[in-house]
């Protein structure tokens, strides 16, 4: 994980491109209910959001 959970989370809230997934894949998760880049439909297994939005999002919040 590039990113702690939390950052994922707070980034994702403020993302206006942020869309959950619904794959089966996180159908056992016990965190996904939350909003996070990690379930977001944008996000790629390797950790960048293909949108390229994650950085600027996360260099506003500091």
């Amino acid at each position: 994980m590039r990113s702690s959970k939390r950052e994922y989370e707070d980034v994702a809230q403020r993302c206006s491109s942020y869309d959950r997934t619904t794959t089966s894949e996180l159908s056992n998760c016990v965190d996904c209910d939350c909003t996070s880049c990690l379930n977001c439909k944008h996000f790629a297994s390797d950790e960048h959001c293909k949108l390229d939005l994650y950085d600027a999002i996360a260099k506003d919040m500091k």
